[in-house]
Order: structure tokens, then C-alpha cells, then sequence
């Protein structure tokens, strides 16, 4: 659930940010170029990540026992994210409905009735990307830091505690008491910012917006001071001990009294 979330939130992250970003350079925003955006991004999302997607599940497991197939995936995946802006869409919804085709190709083949061919070694697909993203995103984070100036580094903090209050009034909301105690504590403080936000906030300054230079040292001290956060968050749930859990993740509901009567 949590992979999901964070895979959804930078996708509209990625798209609602250029919307702004143009509004700002046009000087007028609009509720409805927003829905028709929103609206045009998910249809080609969906359109060529199923398109490709399904056909694909086949393919690479056909192909999984074969070394370095995991390359050609990746190769398919860089062409469709091309392809999704070339129309002017989001790539990142495309790559994210890809994914969950690849990821999730056991269960659709069951529903789609058709059967994926034995796989002999494990898909190190997943590994090898994960691998490239992190090493480059540390060192991306690291080109941004700055510490010219002090406010920065206090707005970036306080929005980072925004971001915590409101995500945790948001969890006790939404997580009905099926959920553990210990999965909604750490739900409550998985708010790292990552990849996404540090490669958004240098888009201003190549769209040329007032204030550029501003927002990739905000950004750096939000994905430090969230980072922070997550982790103490983290280290306080080790204390909570787990749920004896039932299929689908939830706690077991609490036994009627007249039942064992």
C-alpha cells in the first residue's frame, strides 16, 4: 500500500508541478486546464502501459532465463516513457502502469487466462533499476545541498512538520481500527520525500521563474528533515510489538463473548 502511494503521489506530483510551474509563467491558473490534464495524462498512462504491459508479461518471462534480459525490459520502458511526452503526457504514469503489469503478471495471468512460461533464475529486474535510481538520487541530493541562507533551512523544516501533522490527522482518519496499531504508527511517519521532489525543484530555474535558485535548497532541507523524521518514527514502532495478522493484512477482530458459549 505504502509502494503504491508513493509511486502514485510523485506521479501527480510531476504533473500538477508543470501545471503550475506554466501558470506561473503565463500568469493565470485554471481549474478546468487542470482537470483536462489530469484528464489526457491518465487516459495515455493507461492506454500504453496496458497496451505494453500486457503483451510484455509474456515476453519477459519468456525471456527471463536468458542473461541480462532485464536490460531489454528497461529498454522498453525508456520508450515508453519517451513516447508518453512526446504526446505531451506524463511518462511517469506510463512507467508506473508498466510496472504494475510486470509486477503483479502471476495474478493478472490467472485473470487474463493465459499461462506465463516457467521461470528458472530469479527476475533481477527490480534489483538492478532500484540499484541505478539510489546511487544517483544520493548523488543528486548531495549537488543540491546548500547552506547559504537560514531561512531556507527553517521553511524547509516547517514544511516538513506540515507535511507530518497533516499526513498523521490524514492516517487516523483513513486506517480504520482493522489496521495494527504498529501499521498505522508506521504509516503515520513514512513521509520521506525522494527522487521526484529533487528533480522538480530544478525545473525552475530551467523554465527561468522568479525566486529559482529558492527552491532546490528548500527541497534538499525537506528531503533531509523528512528523512529524519521517518527514521526516528521508525525506531520508536520497534517498541510495538506485532499483530498476530489474518489474510490481507489485517488484525484479527476481537472475539464475541457469546460465541464461545
Amino acid at each position: 500500500m505504502l509502494s503504491f502511494e508513493s509511486a502514485l503521489t510523485d506521479i501527480l506530483a510531476t504533473i500538477v508541478a508543470f501545471i503550475l510551474f506554466e501558470a506561473i509563467l503565463v500568469g493565470q491558473f485554471d481549474i478546468q486546464t487542470l482537470e483536462e490534464t489530469l484528464g489526457r495524462a491518465i487516459i495515455v498512462g493507461l492506454v500504453l502501459g496496458f497496451g505494453v504491459g500486457i503483451p510484455w508479461m509474456y515476453v519477459s518471462s519468456k525471456l527471463a532465463n536468458a542473461q541480462h534480459s532485464y536490460m531489454l525490459t528497461l529498454g522498453v520502458l525508456f520508450v515508453l516513457f519517451f513516447l508518453a511526452n512526446s504526446f505531451g503526457e506524463s511518462g511517469a504514469l506510463t512507467a508506473l502502469v508498466f510496472g504494475l503489469m510486470l509486477g503483479n503478471k502471476k495474478h493478472l495471468s490467472r485473470i487474463l487466462k493465459f499461462k506465463l512460461p516457467s521461470v528458472e533464475t530469479d527476475d533481477p529486474t527490480h534489483n538492478q533499476i532500484t540499484f541505478l535510481v539510489r546511487a544517483f538520487f544520493f548523488v543528486f541530493v548531495g549537488l543540491m545541498a546548500s547552506f547559504g541562507q537560514i531561512e531556507y533551512i527553517i521553511f524547509g523544516v516547517l514544511i516538513t512538520i506540515a507535511i507530518y501533522y497533516g499526513r498523521t490527522i490524514i492516517g487516523k482518519i483513513i486506517l480504520t481500527k482493522r489496521f495494527s496499531q504498529l501499521d498505522r504508527q508506521v504509516t503515520y511517519v513514512m513521509i520521506p520525500r525522494g527522487l521526484a521532489a529533487a528533480v522538480l525543484a530544478t525545473y525552475p530555474i530551467t523554465m527561468g521563474l522568479p525566486n529559482a535558485e529558492a527552491y532546490p535548497q528548500i527541497v534538499f532541507f525537506i528531503i533531509l528533515s523528512s528523512v529524519i523524521i521517518t527514521t526516528i518514527g521508525l525506531g520508536k514502532t520497534k517498541s510495538i510489538p506485532p499483530p498476530e495478522s489474518m489474510e490481507g493484512g489485517f488484525v484479527k477482530p476481537p472475539e464475541d463473548p457469546h460465541d464461545s458459549k
